[in-house]
C-alpha cells in the first residue's frame, strides 16, 4: 500500500480540475490496450462460428481462493457478453468438465506463473471440446494507494490581496483512495493450437472524502490540541478504495469491445 501526502497550491487549480472532471464524467473513455498482438486467422466470422470458453481468471498480484476464481470468471463471461451480444461463450464450468478438474488445476497453476497456457497437454483433447477459443485472464497488478491532500475549501468564494494573490482562510483535508488494476488477457485458437490474441488494459479509479478542515489563523494552541483529533478523523473517514469487482468489470467489457 502506497500513502502519499500532497498540497493543492491555489484553488483556481483545484476548480480547473473539477471543471474538466464534471465536463467528462460522462463521456468517460474506454481504456487504452497495451502491447496489442492478434492473428490474422482471428477474425468475427471466425469467433462467431467457433464459440468461446472461458478458461478463467488467475492473479499474480495477489492470491485467489477458489471462489474469488469461480467468482471473477463469471465475471469475464458476463462481461465480454454485456459488450458483445451476438457471442457464445460457454463458462468455467463448462471448460472445467471438458478437461477435468485435476488437468485443470495444473494447467491453470502453470498459466498463473508463466503466463502462457501449455497447448501440448491439450492436443488430445481439442477434439471434444465444443468450443474453439480460450478465453482467459490475469491479474498483473492490483494495489491501492492513499493519498492526503491539503486545498482551500472550495465552496468558500476566492478573495485575494492587493497584489492578486489567493487569501486563503480554510484548508480542506481531503482523503483519496485508489485503486489500480492491471489485467493481461489471451485468447488461444484451439484448433490451430496458437494464442490469436493478447494484451494488457491497467484501469485506476479513486474515491474521496473531506475529513475535517483547518483555519489559517486557528493558533499553534489550537493546532497541536486538535492533532489527535485529526489523526482520529483520518482514520476513521478514509474512504474505502473502489472494488476490485468494479475495475475488472470494466477492463473485461474493454476486452470485448477490441476483438473483432
Amino acid at each position: 500500500m502506497k500513502i502519499q501526502i500532497l498540497r493543492c497550491k491555489t484553488f483556481c487549480v483545484l476548480s480547473v480540475f473539477v471543471l474538466f472532471g464534471l465536463i467528462f464524467s460522462g463521456c468517460a473513455a474506454m481504456p487504452e490496450i497495451i502491447d496489442l498482438k492478434q492473428d490474422e486467422s482471428f477474425t468475427h466470422d471466425e469467433i462467431v462460428a467457433g464459440m468461446m470458453g472461458v478458461g478463467g481468471v488467475v492473479s499474480i498480484a495477489n492470491d485467489l481462493d477458489e471462489s474469488e476464481s469461480r467468482k471473477y470468471a463469471g465475471l469475464l463471461k458476463d462481461s465480454f457478453q454485456s459488450a458483445r451480444k451476438e457471442l457464445v461463450i460457454l463458462p468455467v464450468e463448462e471448460v472445467v468438465r471438458w478437461i477435468g478438474n485435476d488437468d485443470y488445476q495444473t494447467i491453470f497453476h502453470n498459466y498463473k506463473y508463466t503466463g502462457n497456457l501449455n497447448l501440448d497437454f491439450l492436443k488430445n483433447q481439442t477434439s471434444q471440446a465444443a468450443f474453439r477459443y480460450l478465453l482467459l485472464a490475469r491479474i498483473i497488478e492490483n494495489d491501492v494507494s492513499e493519498t492526503r491532500i491539503r486545498c482551500p475549501r472550495p465552496e468558500i468564494p476566492t478573495q485575494f490581496d492587493l497584489k492578486g494573490n489567493p487569501i486563503i482562510k480554510e484548508i480542506a483535508v481531503e482523503l483519496i483512495s485508489t485503486r489500480r488494476i492491471d489485467v493481461s488477457l489471451d485468447i488461444y485458437d484451439l484448433k490451430k493450437k496458437i494464442l490469436v490474441f493478447s494484451g494488457i488494459i491497467n484501469e485506476s479509479k479513486s474515491k474521496t472524502r473531506t475529513a475535517y478542515y483547518e483555519k489559517k489563523d486557528e493558533g499553534i494552541g489550537r493546532t497541536f490540541a486538535l492533532i489527535p483529533v485529526r489523526a482520529f478523523l483520518e482514520v476513521a473517514l478514509k474512504p474505502s478504495a473502489p472494488s476490485t469487482d468494479e475495475l475488472l468489470h470494466k477492463i473485461f467489457k474493454a476486452f470485448a469491445r477490441y476483438i473483432p
